[in-house]
C-alpha cells in the first residue's frame, strides 16, 4: 500500500506542478496582452501600469521610464531610469539588452541578441550564439534601427533612423547607414539652432 500511496502522491504532485506552470504562463501572457493591447499608447496614466507589468514579467525597468508598447521581447531586458521606449520595440534572441538612464528609443527599433557561427555547406547556420548589447546613458536611437552582435553604444551617442549597427559606437558619436558608420562627433552640450 505504501508504494501505491507514493505513486498517487507523485501523480498529484506532478499535476500540481503542471497547474502552477500553466498559471505562470497565463499570468505572463495576460501581462503581455495588457501591455501590448489594452494599455498600448501614450496616455500618461498607463505608463506606470505598463512599467509594473513589465517588472512582473521579470524585466528590470527603472523609475520614470515610459513604454509606449507594444513590445516583443524574448531576451533578458534591463532599462534604466527616465527612458522613452517607442512602439514596437523588438528584442529577439536569448541574449541580454541593457539600456542606461535617460535614453530615447524611437519606434520599431530591433535588438538582435542571438545569431549563429557560419557552419559547413550542409548547414550554414552553425553553432548558436548569444549576445549582449549595452546602451549607455543619454543615448538616442532613431526609428527602425537594428542593433546586433556583442556591441556597446557609448554615453550620449545618437543612432540615425534605419541604421544597422553591428560594431560598437563610441561616446558622443552620431552614426548612421547600413552598416552604420560615424557621421560626426557631437559636442558635450549641443544647443538647438
Amino acid at each position: 500500500m505504501g508504494f501505491v500511496a507514493g505513486l498517487k502522491f507523485f501523480e498529484l504532485f506532478m499535476k500540481r506542478n503542471v497547474i502552477i506552470k500553466a498559471f505562470r504562463v497565463l499570468k505572463r501572457d495576460c501581462a503581455r496582452f495588457l501591455v501590448n493591447t489594452v494599455f498600448a499608447g501614450t496616455r500618461p496614466m498607463w505608463f506606470e501600469v505598463k512599467r509594473k507589468l513589465m517588472i512582473s514579467l521579470g524585466y528590470e525597468i527603472g523609475e520614470g521610464t515610459k513604454i509606449v508598447g507594444p513590445i516583443e521581447c524574448y531576451a533578458k531586458l534591463r532599462i534604466g531610469k527616465n527612458c522613452w521606449i517607442g512602439k514596437n520595440l523588438i528584442v529577439n534572441g536569448n541574449g541580454t539588452v541593457v539600456i542606461g538612464d535617460n535614453c530615447d528609443i524611437a519606434p520599431e527599433v530591433t535588438f538582435l541578441t542571438g545569431g549563429h557561427q557560419i557552419g559547413d555547406k550542409q548547414r550554414r547556420a552553425g553553432l548558436g550564439e548569444s549576445y549582449t548589447i549595452t546602451v549607455g546613458d543619454g543615448v538616442w536611437i532613431g526609428g527602425r534601427s537594428t542593433l546586433l552582435n556583442n556591441i556597446s553604444v557609448g554615453n550620449g551617442a545618437v543612432i540615425a533612423a534605419c541604421a544597422c549597427v553591428n560594431k560598437s559606437v563610441n561616446e558622443n558619436e552620431l552614426v548612421g547607414g547600413v552598416p552604420a558608420r560615424v557621421i560626426r562627433i557631437l559636442n558635450e552640450n549641443v544647443q538647438p539652432k
